[in-house]
């Protein structure tokens, strides 16, 4: 391991050790068991179109391997090294490109390019045309957060703290930015926001940071989160969960720390309360909606921050940030089951459970980290960790059926 990864490895077995000594610690009664799910009655229901295998997927690591869905098909990424091209009309497979290379977290880009990140710190792109190899740049560490493109830059975040500007067209590094992350983080990290001429960035240390992509100078640097408490598990912060922008304003929460509302030119807070998740939020024009870290839904006002609803009855179940769909919230959870919420109360729609197939055809249970992605009106596409690809419609059903 060389030397710009060993602190990295030191800080992966900190959390790996503090988690062993919580689990010794705790009787399985204070445990926080998943809550139970019950039936419920509605007019709607989830229908699988097609499902689709792309390969091992995330395997048993926890990893994001957010697929990228473009306007007719979908590319996904196994944690093994293999770029899968699934037909969106009908699930039938294209294409697959072997990499030779354990994946570290999803698929990014657009239809020119796609651009993956590998456990060895390397950076890869491929021709979507042409569908080869197109360069593959070493960085400094492991990368979590599926690059991101913008105008003629790759934007890529690694696990030792730094934000990198490649050339998109060859891969060299213009620029980077550096900052010293703490001993004791969360594995992951939130992918880059990048508009109004700036890269925004929240990081390990609980600070959100905006900067130039034109050399990676700092614009602003404010707290979102502040550590409190004895221990460094109870110190832990960090800002994992994708932010959203809606105008100038950007959206945000951490984990152990708080949502916020900032105005991006000028750096301050419009509003802020205490909250944590590490799956970050989501918008629609009036509301900003999150799974917190007890697997409760929030829909919470966008202008000041206070709560319109919360679901409860899904504690505990290790939920996917919501995707909106329609009128509707989608979540997955740890059992691979997608739950559908009202977006103006929180009640529940339609449930589904989705699962993988052995070589007999029979459906194993799998869960979902990845939230679902919304293609089209009324179309889900969720990935299973098992790799496996489902469209999923959403009906009403018909008593005369």
């Amino acid at each position: 391991m060389y030397n710009s990864n060993r602190s990295v490895f030191h800080r992966y077995l900190i959390i790996l050790i503090a988690s062993l000594l919580i689990s010794a610690c705790a009787d399985d009664d204070n445990l926080d068991q998943p809550a139970e799910l019950f039936p419920f009655d509605s007019d709607y229901y989830l229908d699988v179109t097609w499902h689709q295998s792309s390969g091992v997927g995330a395997e048993e690591q926890y990893v994001f391997l957010q697929p990228l869905i473009l306007e007719n098909i979908a590319i996904t990424v196994s944690r093994n090294g293999v770029i899968s091209i699934i037909n969106l009309k009908n699930g039938d497979f294209e294409q697959s490109i072997e990499l030779n290379s354990v994946i570290s977290a999803g698929i990014g880009g657009n239809e020119e390019v796609w651009l993956v990140a590998t456990r060895d710190a390397y950076v890869i792109a491929v021709d979507a045309k042409t569908r080869m190899e197109r360069w593959r740049t070493r960085v400094s560490s492991e990368v979590l957060a599926r690059p991101v493109i913008y105008q003629d830059m790759v934007v890529v975040r690694t696990v030792d703290g730094k934000i990198l500007s490649l050339d998109r067209q060859s891969g060299k590094i213009r620029w980077q930015y550096q900052r010293a992350i703490p001993d004791l983080t969360l594995r992951g990290t939130s992918e880059p926001v990048i508009s109004r001429d700036k890269i925004f960035a929240g990081l390990a240390d609980g600070r959100l940071i905006a900067i130039s992509p034109d050399n990676g100078e700092v614009i602003w640097d404010i707290a979102l989160a502040v550590p409190t408490g004895r221990s460094e598990i109870q110190r832990l912060i960090d800002i994992d969960g994708d932010a959203e922008l809606y105008g100038r304003v950007l959206y945000v929460a951490s984990f152990q720390g708080r949502v916020a509302a900032i105005d991006v030119e000028r750096g301050q807070f419009l509003w802020a309360r205490d909250f944590s998740t590490h799956t970050g939020i989501i918008l629609d024009d009036k509301v900003l909606y999150s799974s917190d870290d007890n697997g409760h839904i929030w829909a919470l006002d966008r202008l000041n921050g206070a709560t319109i609803w919360k679901q409860d009855k899904l504690a505990h179940r290790k939920l996917t940030r919501p995707t909106i769909i329609g009128d509707y919230l989608a979540v997955g959870d740890f059992e691979g089951y997608v739950h559908l919420l009202s977006r103006y109360d929180g009640h529940f729609i339609a449930r589904y459970q989705l699962g993988q197939f052995d070589d007999l055809g029979w459906e194993l249970g799998t869960g979902i980290i990845v939230p679902p992605i919304v293609k089209g009106k009324d179309r889900l596409v969720v990935v299973t960790r098992g790799g496996i690809v489902y469209v999923l419609a959403l009906r009403e059903r018909n008593d005369n059926f």
